[in-house]
């Protein structure tokens, strides 16, 4: 290395920024995430049969429950963590300026009350979540598996989910410390390593012939080396002070100070996401196999998609928040229109691309599913675009812990579920795709923008504003539009 330093110090230099940047690593993680698109699910679309298919993808969706709380878990109590590390003592929502504390130096004893607290919290969501997972499991199974010579087998392979599930929630403090500590880079690149491991084995084993429960306990395991990786981690950051705190314990202080952005974060999550699952998970009882199975696969790509396309914006959310903790609203607002313009442009560009892709490399393949049709996959990535753009502006309230919209977000999830039982599998994948995002869009309304105009001190009719939205609305909105006419 000091060689190539000496005779290549501009690649070096570049190599290092790469390797230690957390919107780069991010990126790298969902991309690595991503390589199953390429390798596993070629292989899984052509040995599977549609009701394996479809259960494949139905079991990533029950666990929404604990995957909506554990994230907002996640946020609230990173940011705690974040606020301890900077020397504070008060780890409540910032609703203003705040004074610095102790030199700036980690204030450990803050941390510990939030670490044990965490960790108590996790262990409970963990099994509220199997009970949950299970009955919807039942349900959407049923339909699924009707007819399928050997459910027995689908059943284990759901409970080994399960298992790795439960033990991943209860063990979550260990990467929100490592979020909180702002090693988001460090996390990154091992999760990169053990995603590639991952696909490199579900590859080889579909390659096998492996049915779903070989798949599962081949893949499975590494969600929990995953976990001891996260504790090994935490054992070479800060000298190992972390893993001498106490893992569980209770105070009634620091849930208070959880407690507003943790419920409100969780009925807007609840609301976004469970509207999304829950309607998925409801068409699953009534769709056709073959809809079902497509639909489902479309959702994965979506899901990697809006991943891949927000990493920008996650990579940042430590100096978003310092930067409306102490005030600095023009760089704020910068760097979110900077973001924001960066990860809808991804949406965009990457669903028009898979529009023509996808297709192709579905027949090319001989899978077993159809991909949507252009029109339902257009506008799934239509209404998704904004979607993102709503809690994007929305984000500038949620940066310091002050959740927003939160009764507007679980109602659209009550108005998604009546939509999709009204109407039922009269107009096939368009009900799951229009239910859940058009209630909300239609619930916000310019909500967001306002508010998110209001606290960046911009009007929400000021020139650069109107520029701004046309830039993101208006090109990629009329791409779509050409190419559906195509």
């Amino acid at each position: 290395m000091s060689t190539l330093s000496k005779y290549c110090p501009t690649f070096t230099s570049l190599c290092v920024w790469l390797w230690n940047s957390p919107t780069f690593t991010t990126w790298g993680k969902f991309l690595a995430q991503s390589l199953s698109l390429f390798a596993v699910t070629p292989l899984l679309l052509t040995r599977f049969d549609e009701s394996e298919i479809a259960a494949w993808y139905l079991f990533a969706s029950l666990n929404f429950f604990g995957t909506v709380l554990s994230q907002r878990l996640g946020l609230t109590f990173s940011r705690m963590f974040a606020f301890a590390m900077g020397g504070a003592s008060n780890l409540s929502p910032i609703t203003g300026k705040r004074e610095q504390e102790n030199d700036g130096k980690p204030n450990w004893t803050a941390f510990e009350r939030a670490y044990g607290t965490i960790g108590s919290i996790n262990l409970a969501v963990g099994w509220v979540n199997v009970l949950i997972a299970f009955g919807m499991g039942w349900y959407g199974l049923n339909n699924v598996l009707g007819g399928y010579a050997n459910p027995g087998m689908i059943w284990a392979a759901f409970g080994v989910t399960q298992l790795t599930s439960l033990l991943s929630f209860i063990y979550q403090r260990y990467s929100i410390a490592l979020q909180g500590m702002n090693y988001i880079a460090l996390s990154n690149r091992w999760q990169i390593i053990f995603s590639v491991v991952g696909i490199v084995v579900g590859f080889i084993a579909l390659t096998l012939d492996a049915n779903m429960l070989i798949l599962i306990l081949v893949m499975r395991p590494l969600t929990l080396l995953g976990l001891l990786r996260n504790r090994f981690l935490l054992g070479h950051v800060e000298n190992g002070r972390v893993l001498k705190l106490k893992a569980y314990g209770f105070d009634r202080e620091v849930f208070d100070w959880a407690w507003p952005p943790m419920w409100k974060g969780f009925m807007a999550q609840f609301g976004v996401m469970g509207g999304a699952q829950v309607t998925t998970i409801l068409y699953t009882g009534i769709g056709s196999k073959a809809d079902v199975a497509s639909y489902l696969f479309a959702v994965r790509i979506m899901d990697t998609l809006s991943q891949i396309a927000q990493a920008p914006m996650y990579s940042v959310h430590p100096l978003m928040s310092k930067l409306r903790a102490v005030g600095d609203i023009q760089a704020l607002a910068k760097l979110l229109r900077e973001r924001m313009r960066a990860s809808l442009s991804l949406i965009a560009i990457g669903g028009l691309v898979a529009s023509f892709l996808l297709p192709w490399l579905l027949a090319f393949i001989g899978a077993n599913v159809l991909f949507v049709p252009l029109e339902a996959w257009l506008l799934m990535c239509g209404l998704l675009l904004i979607v993102i753009f709503n809690s994007s502006c929305a984000r500038v309230a949620v940066l310091g812990n002050q959740i927003v919209f939160y009764w507007q977000h679980l109602l659209s999830l009550f108005v998604a579920i009546a939509f999709i039982l009204a109407i039922g599998d009269h107009i096939g994948v368009y009900a799951p795709i229009l239910a859940a995002p058009c209630s909300l869009i239609l619930l916000l309304n310019l909500g967001p923008v306002r508010l998110g105009a209001k606290l960046l001190e911009q009007g929400v009719f000021e020139a650069h504003t109107i520029d701004f939205m046309w830039i993101i609305f208006g090109y990629f909105s009329c791409s779509m539009f050409l190419l559906f006419v195509f």
